[in-house]
């Protein structure tokens, strides 16, 4: 490969650094440095660059993912809430379930999903469970 000469001068401020940045990166001259730091500077310019344009099209990408996860859990949300609208429905067309029963239910049933994060097993409440503690009528 041919090498093209470039005189170069340095105050001595500027010399002095490299000479102890050189013995630092195991430059073998002052040339192979000025390569390398020229090498680097160039690169540094070009990842700048692509930098000014990536970053734009990296968060346009983030905020439509983000914006399609919001509409599927709102979705998912919607179809649930109806869901369990028509349960209370058919519960409260089916049983007659006095008012203080239901109002203690509301409260333990709040505290028992804040004690395990909305994990919620059936298993739980059947044959006995304590979950009629506080809610018994």
């Amino acid at each position: 490969m041919k090498k093209n000469r470039f005189n170069t001068y340095l105050d001595e401020d500027l010399s002095k650094k490299m000479t102890a940045a050189m013995e630092l990166c195991d430059a073998g001259s002052e040339s192979e440095f000025i390569r390398n730091a020229v090498e680097f500077y160039i690169g540094y310019i070009f990842s700048e660059k692509s930098a000014d344009y990536l970053s734009p099209i990296i968060t346009d990408t983030m905020k439509e993912i983000q914006y399609s996860y919001e509409q599927r859990v709102s979705e998912m949300l919607f179809k649930t809430a109806v869901e369990l609208s028509k349960i209370n429905h058919v519960l409260a067309d089916s049983f007659r379930i006095p008012r203080n029963y239901l109002e203690g239910l509301t409260a333990q049933t709040a505290r028992e999903v804040a004690e395990n994060n909305g994990i919620i097993h059936l298993e739980q409440y059947v044959n006995g469970g304590d979950h009629h503690a506080e809610a018994d009528h």
